[in-house]
């Protein structure tokens, strides 16, 4: 058994870094616009979208509890080179089960002599694909970026039982955060977490997630803040064209979590295993307004 590293990432201060290298792959067009609207007021020249995301295009605002995992927690995600296209020719339409890619430039010289480009690119989304929520945009290095959310029938359901499951909230400890999900944890994703007591007073929390169909090589573990990311990777090149498709599950780890101490491994079953110690509160956190209030005493 061998472990991956866990790559960790801060979130942005800079709004100009999460265009770029690594940090792209930690950009989400639906979370990020709603946590940080005011650090992304200001856009690279160099980034456009093609499609923006609903809430930030009607100025929807999120109405889920922070630290919920419940909003798009698995998506589905192409990247596609599109250097030498403007990005204002690029469009996207959904037929069926297919997202289409088209774009068009043609440059034009003095003399009369012109240079004309086409291309069209289809993807098969995936079952329970929202493609209403279809996002896209061009990144300042001319990756053509599309993201769509996909329902989960079975997080859904298992959501609704943890509504109603007291038992399995108390595996948490008397004393909760109650500024966190800890309903949207149990139920919202993919991961089947749980608290198992390793004895001596000691606490973990594991989560698992089904990787049958990936090489380990093509999983990545991270860490963004307290959010947990799992990515996978595919890579497709022939003469004709190269690309890259993803998947991408996230949760939002509970308070508690010693996030520092996270370890991932793939099982011998095709399972990802990440495992990190819990600690317990000893009391239920007071609200900021009440810690005010006595510091004025």
């Amino acid at each position: 058994m061998s472990f991956f590293p866990i790559r960790r990432y801060r979130l942005f201060d800079d709004p100009f870094d999460r265009f770029f290298g690594d940090q792209l792959d930690f950009f989400d067009p639906w979370r990020d616009f709603d946590t940080f609207p005011a650090a992304l007021s200001i856009q690279p020249n160099a980034f456009r979208w093609v499609d923006e995301p609903l809430r930030l295009a009607h100025h929807h605002h999120r109405n889920n509890h922070p630290g919920s995992t419940r909003p798009h927690a698995e998506k589905f995600r192409v990247q596609l080179n599109v250097a030498g296209f403007n990005p204002e020719s690029i469009k996207t339409k959904v037929e069926g089960r297919k997202v289409i890619v088209e774009a068009k430039q043609e440059d034009r010289q003095p003399d009369g002599d012109f240079h004309t480009r086409e291309l069209r690119k289809s993807y098969e989304l995936p079952e329970h694909a929202d493609a209403t929520h279809l996002a896209s945009y061009v990144t300042p290095n001319n990756m053509f970026v599309i993201e769509v959310p996909i329902k989960n029938p079975e997080a859904e359901q298992r959501l609704q039982q943890a509504s109603t499951d007291t038992q399995s909230l108390a595996q948490f400890g008397s004393y909760r955060d109650p500024f966190f999900d800890y309903t949207g944890f149990l139920g919202g994703s993919d991961f089947e977490p749980h608290i198992v007591d390793k004895g001596n007073n000691q606490k973990q929390l594991e989560l698992t997630v089904g990787m049958k169909d990936c090489k380990p090589q093509e999983i990545k573990v991270s860490v963004k803040n307290n959010e947990l990311i799992v990515q996978g990777e595919h890579r497709h090149k022939d003469k004709n064209r190269s690309e890259r498709s993803f998947f991408f599950k996230s949760t939002t780890l509970p308070p508690g979590t010693q996030i520092d101490q996270l370890q991932s491994h793939v099982t011998d079953d095709g399972q990802l295993k990440i495992e990190a110690p819990f600690v317990e509160q000893k009391e239920t956190p007071k609200p900021i307004e009440a810690e005010k209030k006595e510091g004025d005493k």
